[in-house]
């Protein structure tokens, strides 16, 4: 074990860190670095609005339909206690909702379909 002293907003706090090594058959893989938010792809007749982390909808701000300019809240998603406006890449027309209030998705996962 090592143990590193870390400032955070002028906080110093004391953390230990354990080294993992290799072993015979096995390799210990580092922890997959963050990825960033995937861009809109485009699906079948529209452009796919993705979940930029795994959490829960605790609400969608737009009906199918509905015209929403780039930039606009489209849906909330709490993640770790947090809740993440998640906002439209692109001006349309809402074709589809993906998802409902109170679902687990996953990062990636489709939340809203624009055309």
């Amino acid at each position: 074990m090592k143990i590193y002293k870390v400032k955070v907003n002028g906080k110093l706090y004391e953390v230990e860190l354990e080294e993992v090594k290799e072993t015979a058959g096995s390799i210990a893989a580092p922890a997959p670095a963050a990825a960033p938010a995937p861009a809109a792809a485009p699906v079948a007749g529209g452009t796919k609005v993705p979940a930029p982390m795994a959490g829960k909808i605790l609400e969608i701000k737009v009906a199918t339909g509905a015209k929403v300019a780039k930039g606009d809240t489209i849906a909330i998603l709490e993640a770790m206690k947090l809740e993440n406006e998640i906002k439209s890449p692109a001006s349309g027309t809402v074709k589809a909702i993906c998802v409902s209030k109170g679902a687990m998705v996953n990062n990636g996962d489709a939340l809203i379909v624009l055309e």
